[in-house]
């Protein structure tokens, strides 16, 4: 792969990933997978609970556990870029797995996370979104895009991008404080710029994007808290 100056990837707003309104929780689903096929994860206290596709991989908290090829890429695809610069306890993370796509390098991670950012303390700053600006000023710009409704609870959304080397992280951030606890929801890519490589390689389709991330909003759309 070649190396290229370091750059903040664009979020995908012409893709699926592109957050516009409610209508996108609403996941396509490939004609394979039925209800029959969904599984519940409910969280260790009983808090809440959300259903996944059973073909997702389970991701260890631990992040030297993890299973690169499944759980991150090049830049991290769990909770790592929650908010660098305050505490948070990742409850789950679930990767869409990759072999589907073992054809392309430019399809590095997705997944579905659910973390609690434990810093924050107040409604007013959990829902101020993450802050991702280092001490001296740089760092990343954070989008907020409003806020939507999961199963009652109203979540102040956000989202961001972090690349490098060609290769970057596109982040859509859902947050609520219930129960004096900061919880956010996120579903994360890691990709590559395909047209790096000698020669260039494929790039996911627009039914690829439709696929993977309809199957990551089943579990967004899901997510209830049950206390």
């Amino acid at each position: 792969m070649h190396s290229g100056k370091p750059e903040r990837m664009k979020p995908r707003h012409a893709a699926a990933l592109a957050l516009v309104g409610w209508y996108l929780l609403s996941p396509s689903v490939s004609p394979a997978q039925t209800h029959t096929d969904l599984k519940t994860f409910t969280a260790p206290d009983g808090s809440f609970s959300f259903r996944y596709w059973g073909h997702l991989v389970r991701c260890k908290s631990v992040p030297e556990a993890r299973d690169p090829d499944v759980c991150s890429g090049y830049v991290p695809a769990c909770d790592d870029l929650a908010d660098p610069f305050h505490h948070q306890t990742s409850i789950a993370c679930f990767a869409y797995p990759k072999n589907k796509f073992t054809d392309t390098p430019a399809f590095e991670a997705a997944t579905f996370s659910v973390e609690v950012v434990d810093e924050h303390t107040t409604a007013k700053s959990c829902l101020a979104g993450p802050n991702l600006k280092d001490p001296e000023g740089g760092g990343l710009d954070v989008d907020k895009r409003g806020t939507t409704i999961v199963h009652g609870v109203s979540f102040a959304v956000f989202e961001f991008g972090a690349g490098a080397m060609n290769q970057g992280t596109d982040v859509e951030a859902y947050r609520t404080f219930h129960k004096g606890k900061c919880y956010q929801l996120g579903i994360n890519r890691a990709s590559a710029n395909a047209t790096v490589f000698d020669p260039p390689e494929r790039d996911l389709t627009d039914a690829d994007e439709r696929e993977v991330n309809g199957t990551l909003k089943q579990a967004l759309k899901s997510f209830r808290f049950l206390k």
